[in-house]
């Protein structure tokens, strides 16, 4: 592989007489590859900008949702408390789940993730499985829960699939991550 770029390196700048060294070409190009090198998809600040956005809104959607359904916090230091469902919303799973499961299982699997998903997103860690995981809900949402609510159920829809597609950008572990493991 290494060989196949030196040649290729040769072939476009050895001697001055290469493919890059035109009538317009700098007398540095006969030895150097152009500067600057081409920006790398997704590396832009806009794309810093908008990832962060799109993964804020959804976190800030995720988690009203969640402690809006979980039953108030009275110790923090005690984990399960953060994650209890409302009796509320384990009667609902109970009609949108019928028959498949133990509804308060779901309802505290509904809270668990409602309120882990928003600090995985703000961290923008694994985010292309969580965007999938939104529009797969979302999509769920509008056809066996609340038709109704559409509107929301689009707008999540469409943050999740940019974010299944795209990645959280720049200001993120996943873009770290990748950029360290050299694969992107």
């Amino acid at each position: 592989m290494r060989e196949e770029r030196t040649s290729r390196f040769v072939r476009l700048y050895a001697g001055g007489e290469g493919e890059a060294a035109g009538p317009g070409a700098h007398p540095m190009d006969s030895w150097c590859p152009p500067c600057p090198p081409p920006r790398r998809h997704g590396s832009t600040p806009i794309d810093a900008i908008v990832g962060m956005a799109v993964r804020l809104g959804l976190a800030a959607a995720l988690w009203s949702w969640a402690r809006a359904n979980a039953l108030p916090v009275h110790d923090w230091s005690d984990w399960q408390n953060w994650f209890r469902p409302d009796p509320g919303l384990a009667a609902a799973a109970s009609v949108w789940f019928t028959g498949m499961a133990d509804a308060q299982a779901i309802a505290f699997q509904l809270v668990l993730w409602g309120t882990l998903l928003p600090v995985i997103l703000l961290a923008g860690f694994l985010t292309r499985f969580a965007g999938l995981g939104i529009l797969l809900c979302a999509v769920f949402f509008v056809i066996a829960i609340e038709p109704q609510g559409w509107s929301f159920a689009l707008i999540a829809g469409a943050l999740g699939l940019y974010l299944a597609l795209r990645g959280a950008g720049p200001l993120s572990i996943d873009w770290g991550a990748i950029r360290l493991t050299r694969l992107g």
